[in-house]
């Protein structure tokens, strides 16, 4: 009886670090971006202000291969730091074992928008935040929202 409660109680506290670090993949959080970026942005022109702080979505991205499109959360925080920019990324595949890109990255502030050397735009329009992904496919613009306690 006593094994068994023992095996019970370490199967916990496996299942509770699971638990944990699974929650750890999920999103940007406040401590995520705690502290000064390792990286900073490039900045052409000053950023919108509703730019600033943390935004989210889900991105429906097309697979040509499958002609289906998967959910992909992509995220991310920008915050001044004297007199520079850091945005912080997050985004989620779920294909190929779902690979979780994640932390401070070098994109380029143009004023409205906010661009990556590898195709992504972060852009205002109309007083909204919008995500796309210009790779070859055109898929429609998707709308974020505000991420709770990361508004600015």
């Amino acid at each position: 009886m006593k094994k068994l409660c023992l095996a019970f109680i370490a199967a916990g506290f496996v299942f509770m670090a699971c638990a944990l670090a699974g929650a750890q993949e999920e999103g940007i959080s406040a401590s995520d971006v705690a502290g000064e970026p390792s990286e900073f942005a490039k900045v052409e022109k000053a950023p919108d202000p509703a730019l600033m702080g943390g935004w989210k979505c889900v991105y429906q991205r097309f697979r040509p291969k499958t002609g289906n499109y998967d959910a992909e959360p992509v995220e991310f925080y920008l915050a001044k730091y004297g007199d520079k920019y850091g945005l912080y990324f997050y985004r989620s595949k779920p294909e190929g074992g779902g690979k979780v890109y994640r932390g401070w990255r070098e994109f380029t502030i143009n004023g409205k928008e906010i661009t990556s050397d590898t195709g992504i735009r972060f852009f205002t329009e109309g007083g909204k935040v919008f995500f796309s992904w210009e790779r070859g496919q055109k898929e429609k613009p998707a709308e974020m929202t505000r991420i709770p306690g990361l508004e600015k």
